[in-house]
């Protein structure tokens, strides 16, 4: 029998390669002969990079770049050959920045555009853009000027590519055809537009140190942007699902760079051939923090049930926490959840001794008939 592991993370507790190798050892103790394959996954967010590392054999660069606010900073992606890997928060991150610095009107997605530009120099031809966590609200313009875009305001002046600066830009000059030919794919699984009440400033610009009156000028901003873009180069982005992502960079790399926007655990799961191996799987489990409703919004397990069903495959889930009403679980065609909270005390105890109770959930699992 032919067991497939292709768990999320643990948030907080276990990365998701720990949670299937701590699952792999109990199984294999309790039943010698089951063909175990480990799988760890990821949507796009934390833990991506580490899934991919293993899966597809990716090499790490430091380079020289800057932050938000143009501070010089040293940053990392990940790439082989032909591909990179780029988490936008590594150079243009939240995190970055001290609390009294958040300001999307003075941040810039520069310092990732430097690394962008770093690996399409090393000779990569697809480059991929893992957005969440940005400190900016720049439409990607940091992105585009590093690249040697150029943005100009009415009287041909040259523009930093930042927020305050968006409602000035009256023509943007786009990076040279060596960048235009690389393919961008962007990671993200928002809907959000690049503007309007469910767009990039007013969801998301207040939490990156936005004002009432910042958030309503850079909403203005992108509406002109996306204005600019249908009249310069005759791609509409003003409703494009997902284009608000990371303070509309996602619109940014689609407009004026043909990017394309992706769904995180779709990507992930077709760059390390996922639904091969669900279909070379007897059984298949999978699993999360905590099982709730968002974990069927383009989630890992939401995905990967997906897959199950259409490969006819057993789907067992192990999970920290299980929020989810039994109706769920038949829409998901799970065979049986099996969950930390049921073992542990406390949530505390569940946080501190996960291995230890995954170990008694796989007893549980192999109970049921292997």
């Amino acid at each position: 029998m032919k067991i497939l592991l292709a768990p999320d993370k643990f948030k907080g507790s276990l990365t998701a390669r720990a949670v299937c190798e701590t699952i792999a050892a109990s199984l294999s103790s309790i039943a010698p002969g089951l063909e175990i394959e480990v799988h760890p996954m990821a949507d796009g967010g934390d833990g991506s990079l580490e899934v991919l590392v293993k899966a597809l054999g990716l090499n790490e660069m430091e380079v020289a770049t800057v932050d938000p606010l143009g501070r010089p900073i040293k940053a990392s992606y990940l790439h082989n050959q032909k591909q990179a890997f780029i988490e936008l928060a590594s150079a243009s991150g939240l995190v970055l920045l001290k609390e009294e610095e958040r300001d999307p009107m003075l941040t810039s997605t520069f310092g990732t555009g430097l690394m962008v530009k770093h690996a399409i120099n090393q000779g990569v031809t697809d480059i991929y853009l893992l957005l969440g966590g940005s400190a900016t609200n720049d439409f990607g313009l940091g992105v585009i000027t590093a690249l040697g875009g150029i943005l100009e305001d009415e009287e041909g002046e040259a523009l930093a590519p930042i927020g305050e600066n968006l409602i000035k830009i009256a023509k943007i000059i786009p990076p040279s055809a060596t960048y235009q030919k690389t393919k961008f794919h962007v990671l993200c699984d928002v809907n959000n537009p690049p503007y309007g009440e469910n767009g990039a400033a007013y969801v998301y610009a207040r939490q990156k140190g936005g004002t009432a009156q910042q958030i309503e000028d850079l909403d203005a901003g992108a509406k002109h942007l996306c204005a600019l873009i249908s009249d310069q180069f005759g791609i509409v982005l003003d409703s494009l699902q997902g284009g608000g992502a990371a303070g509309a960079t996602a619109a940014g790399i689609v407009g004026l760079l043909g990017g394309e926007i992706k769904g995180g655990f779709a990507a992930l799961s077709t760059l390390t051939k996922l639904p091969e191996k669900i279909a070379a799987a007897d059984i298949v489990i999978s699993g999360e923090g905590k099982l709730d409703e968002q974990s069927l919004q383009g989630k890992v397990i939401d995905g990967v049930a997906k897959l199950c069903a259409a490969h006819q495959k057993p789907l067992y889930l192990f999970v920290g926490m299980n929020v989810l009403p039994p109706s769920a679980h038949e829409a998901l065609n799970i065979k049986k959840v099996f969950s930390v909270m049921e073992y542990a005390t406390s949530q505390d105890d569940a946080m501190l001794n996960p291995t230890q109770y995954l170990r008694q959930m796989s007893l549980a699992f192999a109970a049921t008939g292997l």
